[in-house]
């Protein structure tokens, strides 16, 4: 699977399942992009609610809106997107901007499974250590 290519796709054209092939969209998210179609600028995807600069940057090198061959694969160096004032709320899922990427519940949820067991073996660890 490693070196299947990606190819760009293009968020004024593309259907739903060409959406979700790409990582990080989801169902809702990529109805929502449907939804606020035609964009002349890939930028414009910051007014979709769930995508912020930095889910924004993570996206780029797999969409395009139509300029560029679908059949190229995505290109390697991306452009910096510029940050605008923020207008609203970045995220309204957890009320933090850390679980802006996680798309859907069981994704929320392994992450924060990760990170409670990091905190519990720390915790292990440092009791371990107290015995001796």
């Amino acid at each position: 699977m490693a070196d299947r290519k990606q190819t760009l796709v293009d968020i004024n054209k593309a259907s739903m399942d060409e959406l979700l092939s790409i990582r990080g969209i989801g169902t809702g998210l990529a109805a929502q992009i449907i939804e606020k179609r035609p964009y002349a600028d890939l930028h414009e995807l910051i007014e979709v609610s769930g995508i912020n600069e930095t889910k924004l940057a993570a996206l780029l090198p797999f969409i395009t809106l139509g300029t560029q061959d679908r059949g190229k694969p995505a290109p390697e160096k991306t452009p910096t997107p510029t940050i605008p004032k923020a207008k609203k709320p970045v995220s309204t899922l957890g009320g933090t901007e850390a679980f802006v990427f996680f798309e859907d519940r069981n994704e929320r949820q392994d992450a924060l499974l990760m990170v409670l067991g990091g905190f519990i073996l720390g915790l292990l660890i440092l009791m371990l250590r107290r015995r001796k």
